[in-house]
């Protein structure tokens, strides 16, 4: 089991979240309300980050230190990420701008009536395959026999969570500046995941001791 508060461990990447979730904190102070716009410098940092998770949950699968297991679900994870890419680039709708020099609506692309059909299949097929490799199995193992980089999981998802109700449930109270907080905390939650991506794949101290290794 895990040891008292084995848990709570700083690792390198928790201290550069924590820097990074700093940096945003100022952000939200110093930046123009412009940059929580579509296309701003913040969307396509947030773009680069997730295209870094793409590529660390490829290399873990080649290059990682956990189990076979554990390293095939790092690669059908990869969908997840691609898809988030995706989403932020509003389905590919920054690369079409109007003549008022707004983006096009998705339902008017050539494509836009594929864009759902497609995410629910892929999502579908992707976490059958998450299942099918072990996921459930691969977490009961980390939580007895390994160490869980808690403060990253808090941080990421609290993040993310704050960049929902800010969206959707602020209902204006934070006036011109909603997008840029919404665009800063979105920006964590990625960093986050990157850095628990990164933790989780490649650092040997939080790896499972014990338990199940199965080459699926």
């Amino acid at each position: 089991m895990l040891e008292k508060f084995a848990y709570l461990r700083l690792t390198t990447c928790t201290l550069v979240l924590l820097i990074v979730l700093g940096i945003a904190l100022i952000g939200g102070i110093v930046l123009p309300a412009s940059w929580g716009e579509e296309n701003s410098p913040i969307e396509w940092t947030q773009v680069i980050i997730l295209s870094f998770v793409c590529l660390t949950t490829i290399m873990a699968r080649i290059y990682g230190i956990g189990t076979l297991v554990s390293r095939k679900l790092f690669l059908w994870s990869t969908p997840i990420w691609m898809t988030a890419i995706g989403r932020e680039l509003s389905w590919g709708r920054v690369l079409y701008v109007d003549s008022t020099g707004h983006f096009i609506k998705l339902t008017n692309l050539w494509y836009g009536s594929y864009v759902h059909f497609f995410i629910a299949c892929e999502l579908i097929i992707t976490i059958l395959g998450l299942l099918n490799y072990g996921l459930i199995t691969e977490i009961r193992n980390w939580i007895h026999h390994g160490t869980i980089p808690l403060l990253e999981l808090l941080i990421a998802f609290s993040a993310g969570i704050v960049a929902t109700m800010v969206e959707h449930y602020s209902f204006g109270i934070f006036g011109p500046n909603g997008e840029l907080f919404e665009e800063l905390a979105e920006l964590v939650c990625y960093s986050g995941l990157l850095l628990l991506m990164i933790d989780l794949g490649f650092n040997k101290k939080i790896q499972p001791t014990l338990g199940e290794n199965v080459s699926l």
